[in-house]
Formats: structure tokens, sequence, C-alpha cells
């Protein structure tokens, strides 16, 4: 596929939380393809930017809906996303997770066009529907029928891509959702030791187990970023705990701004979902970007990362480990700064300008 091709990329949330999103369209379209992102400007929460979409160098469409979610909302935004794309013109089409494979799936075999299936998570199993068999029976049928369909197919860690690979019987590959490189200064500090949370606020996150955990970490402050489906419940839980404090959602300058005046990134999760055992979350390599240590969860991708990078550690998850890991890096400086040092030569191989090389080759093959 050569260039000045129109790749039509389409997400059912909205763009300016999908750094992910907005790091590869920007890519394609600086490598002379022709990109547009059809999105859904809508959240669950008050936004507190004023400007809420930003000036990307792709082009960007919106879908407005009236009904927001369940089996409703799928229907309509895939019944939506053919109708408006049935006329138009695409050399390449990219589904971006199951919830849009539906409408790409019937494009690419009407229209003869080529499908690339972009798996942010383990759509099926996600922790939502866990214990939902039937749902996550159609749902693993959709993926099935869009795999099948599609010429390539990427997702964000490799044991991900192993475990997409056995389950739907075709190559994954693997672009991790690393940030760009950034220059640093780990010297300019918060007054107070900080512990930070960026990502979404919703189940499986363990934010219960931070936020109960700073009871005994009074010297230490929190902060936590983004907002989600727990964004009520976690504010009340943290209501009476004055080391807490919630941020919202902020701009990635900002929040890069904040992250390296921390002490230790949280990356804790709740394993009971296959999405989150196989997950490799960017605020890990955010956290390493900005040469903080971090705490993870001991999981495959981050035990295999933190085994050969040496930049943060994993425990098993409980408050008395969580508390026990936070008190030995504040009271042991030679250990704490062995992470940092790592993080911030890990930074210098983990980031979106390498990262990216392997996404262009993707495209430009086809």
């Amino acid at each position: 596929m050569g260039h000045n091709k129109n790749i039509i990329i389409a997400i059912t949330g909205h763009i300016i939380t999908d750094q992910r999103m907005i790091r590869i369209a920007s890519t394609l379209q600086a490598n002379q393809f022709n990109v547009t992102v059809y999105y859904r400007p809508y959240f669950k929460f008050k936004v507190k930017r004023k400007k809420v979409v930003d000036s990307y160098p792709f082009n960007i469409r919106k879908m407005v809906f009236m009904v927001n979610n369940g089996i409703l909302f799928y229907a309509f935004y895939n019944i939506r996303l053919f109708l408006l794309l049935l006329f138009r013109r695409a050399d390449l089409y990219c589904a971006v997770d199951s919830d849009t494979l539906v409408a790409f799936t019937l494009l690419s075999k009407l229209k003869n066009t080529p499908l690339i299936y972009d798996a942010h998570e383990y759509f099926a199993e996600v922790p939502e529907l866990k214990n939902k068999t039937f749902k996550q029976n159609i749902w693993h049928w959709i993926t099935q029928k869009g795999v099948n369909q599609s010429i390539n197919r990427y997702t964000v860690s490799e044991s991900l891509a192993k475990a997409l690979s056995e389950r739907y019987k075709a190559p994954f590959e693997t672009i991790r959702n690393v940030p760009h490189y950034q220059e640093k200064d780990i010297h300019i500090k918060f007054d107070k030791p900080t512990i930070l949370y960026q990502g979404a606020l919703n189940q499986g996150r363990e934010l219960e187990l931070l936020i109960n955990s700073m009871k005994q970490l009074p010297e230490f402050d929190c902060l936590i970023i983004g907002e989600g489906d727990l964004s009520s419940e976690l504010r009340m839980l943290a209501k009476h705990i004055s080391n807490v404090q919630f941020l919202g959602l902020l701009s990635p300058e900002k929040i890069n701004t904040i992250t390296q005046k921390v002490f230790l990134g949280f990356n804790l999760l709740d394993a009971t979902s296959l999405s989150y055992y196989y997950s490799l979350s960017n605020k890990y390599f955010d956290y390493m970007q900005a040469g903080i240590p971090s705490i993870s969860s001991n999981l495959p991708e981050y035990e295999l990362l933190n085994k050969t990078l040496g930049c943060g550690v994993c425990i098993p998850n409980s408050e008395i480990n969580f508390i026990s890991c936070v008190k030995k890096y504040a009271n042991d400086r030679t250990a704490y700064n062995n992470l940092q040092q790592n993080a911030l030569l890990a930074s210098l191989n983990n980031n979106w300008e390498l990262e990216s090389q392997k996404l262009v080759q993707i495209y430009t093959a086809i």
C-alpha cells in the first residue's frame, strides 16, 4: 500500500482520552497517509478542560448518540458507522477494539477493502463482562468474524498477542502503548513525597486499596488523575482522607509535568479478568518515561519488564504489601535511586519514536 492512501479509524470513546489512538493516527498522518478518526464526544463525568478537542494533525469526525451505553448503543454505533462510510472512499479500515468490528467487518467484505484490527484489550474478557457468559460469547463471536476478515492485527503486549492468537487462530503483532520520549527534570519534586495514579477510575484498578492505604501513610500525598465509572464512589471513599486528592481529567502535557514531580507511580490491577492479566498499561511507561519508579501487580508483563529493566517492583495486591513497599523505598534511598536511574535508562529505548517504526511497517506493507 503506497502513501497518500485514505485510512479510516473508529473508536467508541472520546479522542482526547485515547493517547494511544492520537499517537497512532498522528504517526500515520506524518507518514503521508490521509487519516480520519471517527469518535464519540461523550463523557459520564464533568470535563474541566474548556477546549475538549485539540488541534490534531489528522481529521476527526464526531458521532453523537441519544443512547450511550448498553446493547442499544453498540447497535446504533455500528449501524451509524456503516451508513456513514458506505459511500465514502477508503483504502484501508482500522477497527479499534471489538466494539467497532461489526461495521468494519461488513464494510470490508462489501467493498473489498482491507481491514486491520487494533485490539487495545482482550475485549470479551474485560472485568465488566465477568460471569456474563452470554455477552462474552457474543463478543467472542463478533471478534472472531472480524479477525477472520482482517489482513493484519496488533495489540499492546506480547502475552496478550499470544493469548489472542491462540483464541482466534490468527497471528497478532505487538505495538506497545508507549509515550513519546521527553526531556526530564527529576530534581523538581512536591514538598511531600507523592504517590500518583493516572488513568481510568474503573473496576479492577485497585483504587480502593490505594485510597485506604493512604490512611496508614500520612507522611505521603496521593494524586489521582482521571475519571471513570467509579468516580463518585471513590471520591466518597476518600472524603475524610486528607492526603488524597482527585485532579480529574488533565491534558497530557499537564500530566507529564505532574508525573516528573512525584515519588512513585501506582499500577496495581485485579487480575481476575484475562484482559487485565495480559495487560501492559500505558501508565507503566508514562511513569518510566518521567523517570519515576512504579509499583505494579505481579502479572506477566510487569514482572518481565521489571526483571529486565529494573525500573519498578511487583507485589501481590494487598494494603499491607503496598504500604510496606512504599515505606521501604522511602527509607532506602540507595534502592530507590537505583530504580530511578534504571527508569531513566529504560526511557531511552522504550518510547514512541522507536515503537512507531513497527506500526509504519505494518501499514506500508499493505
